[in-house]
Formats: structure tokens, sequence, C-alpha cells
């Protein structure tokens, strides 16, 4: 375990993140005194990634998904993200409104 300075933790935030995110746990102190540890939690069972759209199209394009099946994923979905998404433009309008 790294000790590291208020400063440091600071100064240099996002490499310390890094490696965070890589399993590095930090103490970390003020003044010379130990304030605490830093480190992941919990820590990420594997890396995390971005897929994109068109990569999922291809990926499906084979063996495009029934009737039953699309419903169901965009069912699931819905479940996962229990609130509707906040469309910036249609809030930006509602204050211009008189």
């Amino acid at each position: 375990m790294r000790t590291i300075s208020q400063r440091e933790l600071r100064n240099d935030s996002g490499k310390i993140l890094r490696e965070l995110r890589d399993g590095e746990e930090f103490e970390v102190t003020i003044n010379g005194e130990s304030f605490g540890i830093l480190r992941m939690s919990p820590p990420p069972a594997k890396p995390q990634r971005f897929v994109s759209a068109d990569a999922l199209r291809a990926l499906y394009a084979d063996a495009p998904l029934s009737t039953e099946q699309a419903d169901a994923w965009k069912q699931d979905i819905r479940d996962a993200f229990d609130d509707e998404l906040d469309d910036p433009y249609t809030r930006a309008a509602r204050r211009q409104e008189p």
C-alpha cells in the first residue's frame, strides 16, 4: 500500500484514480498523519467496455431477434431503468414557454 498526501491526491487525482482502478490501494495522510485508506469498493470484476450500436447491429445481422425476443429485450431495458430519460431540449423548451 502506497502512502500519499492530501496534496498529492488533489494534484494527481486522475493518475491516482487510474491506479485505484488497476487495484492499487493508498493510505492518505494530512500533515503527515494518517487520515484514511483509499481503495476500490468493490473492485471491478472485469474491465468495462463500450460496445457501439453498429457493433451490436452487426452481431445480430445474421440472426435477428424475433418479435417476442425484441419485446422481451425492450421490457428488460425498461425494467433496468425505472425512470424516463430527461431530454434537455424538452426541458429547455418548457422553461421558455410563457
